[in-house]
């Protein structure tokens, strides 16, 4: 059985509720196969529901662009070191959210992008998800003068607590990264190793 390392399920659910498929239907459709974050958390129905849901509605109701959207969550993957993630945003990077390979290049070595919109974007997510949500006036500010909005930054929020799902599920079960980016995650330097 494929597990991973923590022993985690990485099988296909044998009779899976209509929720299930849908959510496994949708890496499909989108990624052409069902990553082993998606069989990882499809262990867990209400988890792999509501982080595909997440998405989808990001992509069809969100308020940021789907640039925008990847730069919010590989921002915050590399902010918990998740080695799966920061690999898995960095292939879909430009393959699936249209941004430019030299700001996958910049987030990955966190320095600064291609404009100063996603440099504030990318600080703002930095400073809003560190603080708990206790961002001041002058970061809100900033935020804003770049051209963003107040629903903007609740779409910042959604973004981050999708990554926060995948982040801590694939670190909680040490999740193998699969191989079409695997060579991706291997690069970080990250020590995967420090569980207590």
């Amino acid at each position: 059985m494929k597990t991973t390392l923590r022993k985690f399920p990485l099988e296909d659910i044998q009779n899976p509720s209509h929720e299930v498929k849908q959510s496994l239907q949708w890496y499909k459709d989108v990624f052409g196969f069902v990553p082993n974050l998606g069989k990882l958390l499809a262990n867990a129905p209400a988890a792999l529901a509501s982080y595909v849901d997440t998405q989808k509605y990001l992509s069809s109701i969100g308020t940021l662009s789907s640039e925008e959207n990847n730069i919010v969550q590989m921002t915050i993957a590399i902010e918990n070191q998740c080695q799966y993630c920061v690999g898995g945003h960095t292939m879909a990077g430009e393959m699936l959210f249209g941004n430019k390979a030299e700001d996958i290049e910049s987030l990955r070595n966190d320095v600064s992008l291609s404009s100063d919109k996603f440099n504030v974007l990318q600080a703002f997510t930095k400073t809003l998800y560190n603080t708990k949500g206790r961002v001041s006036d002058k970061d809100l500010d900033a935020f804003f003068a770049a051209g963003y909005t107040k629903p903007q930054t609740l779409d910042v929020i959604t973004n981050i607590s999708a990554k926060i799902i995948s982040n801590f599920a694939n670190q909680l079960a040490i999740n193998i990264p699969d191989e079409p980016f695997a060579k991706l995650s291997e690069t970080l330097g990250y020590d995967s190793s420090n569980y207590r």
